[in-house]
This record gives structure tokens, sequence and C-alpha cells, in this order.
């Protein structure tokens, strides 16, 4: 029995060294976040960009894809499918910010 409590604690003993340790690592990480807040203007900028850009883009070429379907230079199934996946596509970013910001 006397060996059995002796092998206990030394688990015992390195699963509170090895939490220590990883709580100890864990714990300086932030400081080095702390230079990243140029990227994050970055990406807050590159966010800001596309939530303007992307809608526009998709009315333009649906306006383009009207056009070539009054003009019959494309078939309404044709049409249908690109027109279905360009409002998909520009709007999938207002979904997201919709879905994913707090």
């Amino acid at each position: 029995m006397k060996q059995l409590k002796t092998l206990e604690s030394k688990i015992n003993n390195s699963t509170i060294i090895t939490a220590a340790a990883i709580t100890t690592f864990l714990i300086t990480n932030p400081v080095y976040a702390n230079g990243l807040k140029k990227a994050e203007t970055l990406l807050n900028d590159v966010k800001t960009g596309l939530m303007t850009i992307i809608p526009i883009a998709a009315t333009i070429i649906l306006l383009c894809l009207a056009v070539s379907y009054a003009g019959r230079f494309i078939e309404k199934t044709t049409f249908m499918r690109w027109a279905i996946g360009v409002i998909i596509a520009g709007s999938a970013a207002q979904i997201t910010a919709m879905l994913f910001t707090p």
C-alpha cells in the first residue's frame, strides 16, 4: 500500500509542476500581443473597405448581367445561375457581419 501512495504522490507532483509551467508560459504571452495593434488596425481598415466594395461590385455585376440578358447575349438559365450566385456572394459579407459582430 505504501508503494501505491508514493506513486500517486509522484504523479500528483508532476501534474502540478506541469500545470504551473503551462500557466506561467501562457501568462507571459499576452505581453507579446501588445505589438500587434498596427496589424489589428490594418485588418479593421481592410474589413471596412471590403464591406464597402463587395456590395458595390455585386451591384455592378448584376447590372452587367441584366444588360447582357436584355441584349440576348446570355440565356435565361445562365442569367439566373449567375444572378443568384452574385447575390449570395454580395450579401455574404453583410450576413457574416450581422451574425458575428458582437
